[in-house]
């Protein structure tokens, strides 16, 4: 599959320590759009909330979470772009 670079770059930035991740984006692999499945939240757990410090910890937490979830959608629609049925 090809990953443009912008793509790739919002990838690598939200999951800054999955090396594996990396190496499999750089190189097109389809199961990039696995690991991003499992790692898509549908939310944030009660620990995270009940922890955060201030409502700008947690507003951060939840930005984080929305782009997880904004980058597996954006992986979907480049999958469908590049093999249409």
């Amino acid at each position: 599959m090809f990953y443009p670079e912008d793509f790739k770059n919002r990838v690598k930035k939200v999951y800054p320590h999955l090396d594996e991740l990396h190496r499999r984006l750089d190189s097109g692999d389809v199961v990039v759009g696995r690991y991003l499945y499992d790692n898509s939240p549908t939310g944030l757990s009660l620990n995270t909330i009940l922890t955060a410090t201030s409502l700008g910890e947690l507003q951060e937490q939840a930005k984080i979470a929305q782009e997880k979830v904004a980058l597996y959608h954006d992986w979907c629609t480049l999958h469908d772009e590049q093999n249409p049925r």
